[in-house]
């Protein structure tokens, strides 16, 4: 079983987006059961944060964003996403057009690896924001098409921000160029920020990325 770190939905949210109402439980999401909106209490509410680390991609002292993904509360996967009306194509543009600093800013922090940023984002978004139930259209006021999609990837950077791995790993005198068991980062972490985490390996033995792991509490 996974303990893991407690957030709130409401982190890194614009002005533009407002939620629907005001949630009168701010108990964790998987915590109670019943008729709670799952604006309130998330159905999906436990989140995998992955930060991946590729010298190629990031600065050599910065990781970069592979995704937020929402999961079951037994922290089971969700392989597909959940609202084949809200799949969008061209998640790039349509930032662009909301957001351009926001545009800017995860081109920098969320590129791919293997392809075109938009495309990445846009399968993103579609298998994982649009499971995000804090960001679902009857959660909002005033919802306008695309502000899920623009609150997912807002939070999903506000979230990469509160955790700089490198700084975290480097307090502990953990840092490229020399070898440290996957059981020495993970502790590392969690005595600097109190984070469950799991470090992933290529099959080379080199590091590849982080999972953090949480729980949302209310909005």
């Amino acid at each position: 079983m996974i303990f893991a770190t407690l957030i709130t939905a409401f982190f890194g949210l614009s002005c533009a987006q407002k939620f629907a109402n005001t949630c009168v439980s701010s108990a964790p999401s998987c915590s109670i059961s019943g008729s709670d909106s799952t604006c309130c209490v998330s159905y999906y509410g436990t989140i995998t944060m992955a930060h991946q680390w590729s010298t190629l991609k990031g600065k050599s002292k910065q990781f970069t964003i592979h995704g937020m993904w929402p999961n079951r509360c037994d922290w089971s996967y969700l392989e597909q996403g959940c609202d084949l009306s809200r799949n969008y194509t061209g998640a790039g543009e349509i930032v662009k057009q909301r957001n351009v600093d926001l545009f800017n800013t995860l081109n920098r922090d969320w590129p791919s690896y293997d392809g075109d940023n938009s495309s990445f984002w846009d399968h993103e978004w579609n298998k994982h924001g649009t499971c995000y139930d804090p960001a679902a259209p009857k959660c909002l006021a005033n919802y306008k098409q695309y502000d899920d999609l623009l609150m997912y990837f807002e939070q999903t950077h506000a979230l990469y921000k509160k955790y700089d791995m490198y700084e975290l790993l480097a307090k502990e005198n953990i840092v490229p160029g020399f070898n440290y068991t996957r059981s020495s980062m993970e502790a590392a972490l969690f005595k600097q920020a109190g984070l469950i985490s799991k470090v992933r390996c290529d099959k080379a033995g080199n590091l590849s990325e982080i999972w953090s792991y949480f729980n949302i509490a209310g909005q």
